[in-house]
């Protein structure tokens, strides 16, 4: 199995995301490390409940709405978190309602689910018996670190805490549904990024094997030394690659092409909406550091590229948070909302905003982002 999730995260069925959180929280004993992927494990888990998953997807969320479902039914757990707001019950369509918030023993149970996901990824030797397995799974589950940690007196108040709300934060994010900066439309890409293809299983189909000789002869001519006069058979291998790529964004591709058309331009339209989002969030963060005289958090402010993904990625919650602002709310309630959610991407409680000395920075982080928004000057990569 490969656990390199990167950007193929939306073509990896939701199973294999699963125990890819899995192996990521049982295998480190480092707390810090623990709040990332609690918060992926809230947004895996929200995505239950969506209802456009693909087909390889509904069976493992029929089954885990019915494994979770139930804590949308009790109108108020009994958890160490008690500010959670009444939970409303299920809709008719079985949605989670977009206030509900997840509460202690839910976190636990996504926990085990994970581990025991994990777990059977990399069983080497099925038993056979799925109850046997997963009882073997649950039985070591309760011996490992982070399980103790979790559930020791002695270090539940540091841990929980924690743990619960990076839970909760990825739980609403994952209802919140796609953020608007990666829902514009896209031009056609004549050349997906380069991670295309990495970890990606074979797909069907006479264009996906026909893509696949033509990067193998690829490759194969990059690896060896340059031929004379091979410069036109190169020229000639990229051309009908291109016109590969080019067919996968029609309208009329054949039945037998279709998953691998779909990935293709899912690969190339999440790498341009990363792109924009990107962009967005650094003129946010730049905006920022121009209004403050270069100095944020009482430090002075790196250049944006300078910025470790951490230090980065509140910023793009920030800047979904503008480009989401609701249609009539004023630019301090924007700048008030996103400056929460910057805070909140940190697991932190925001300053008052009243009392907030950073609140004309944060207006100028606002103005920016949106000045990056209405200029849309990330166009996409080689396209058409």
């Amino acid at each position: 199995m490969n656990l390199s999730m990167g950007e193929t995260k939306a073509f990896v069925p939701r199973v294999v995301r699963e125990a890819t959180i899995g192996h990521g929280l049982f295998s480190t004993k480092e707390p810090e490390e623990w709040k990332s992927s609690f918060e992926d494990l809230g947004v895996l888990y929200a995505e239950v409940w969506h209802d456009d998953l693909p087909e390889g997807d509904r069976a493992w969320a029929a089954a885990h709405r019915e494994r979770f479902g139930k804590w949308l039914h009790e109108p108020r757990p009994s958890t160490i978190d008690q500010t959670a707001s009444p939970c409303p019950p299920l809709s008719g369509a079985g949605r989670a309602p977009g206030r509900f918030t997840p509460p202690w023993p839910m976190v636990l149970a996504a926990v085990e689910s994970a581990f025991v996901a994990f777990a059977e990824a990399f069983e080497e030797a099925p038993t056979g018996d799925s109850e046997q397995a997963a009882a073997g799974a649950a039985s070591r589950l309760h011996r490992t670190y982070l399980w103790r940690t979790l559930s020791s007196d002695d270090t539940a108040e540091q841990h929980r805490p924690m743990a619960l709300r990076a839970f909760q934060r990825g739980f609403q994010l994952g209802l919140r549904g796609t953020p608007r900066s990666m829902k514009m439309p896209i031009p056609p890409m004549l050349e997906p990024p380069w991670y295309w293809g990495a970890g990606l299983p074979e797909y069907p189909g006479p264009s996906a094997a026909r893509e696949r000789a033509l990067r193998a002869e690829r490759d194969q001519a990059l690896q060896a030394p340059p031929v004379p006069g091979d410069r036109q058979g190169w020229l000639t291998r990229q051309q009908e690659l291109r016109d590969l790529y080019a067919s996968a964004w029609r309208n009329d591709v054949p039945e037998e092409d279709r998953e691998w058309a779909q990935a293709v331009r899912d690969c190339c339209t999440r790498h341009v909406y990363r792109r924009r989002r990107d962009a967005i969030a650094q003129s946010a963060y730049e905006g920022y550091l121009h209004s403050s005289g270069g100095v944020f958090n009482g430090a002075p402010g790196r250049p944006w590229p300078n910025l470790s993904r951490h230090a980065s990625e509140p910023w793009r919650a920030f800047a979904d948070r503008v480009d989401d602002a609701p249609d009539g709310e004023s630019e301090i309630e924007t700048a008030e909302a996103a400056a929460r959610e910057y805070w909140d991407a940190f697991y932190r409680e925001a300053p008052p905003w009243d009392s907030d000395p950073e609140q004309a920075h944060w207006l100028a982080a606002v103005r920016a982002a949106r000045a990056k928004v209405l200029a849309d000057d990330a166009p996409p990569e080689k396209a058409r």
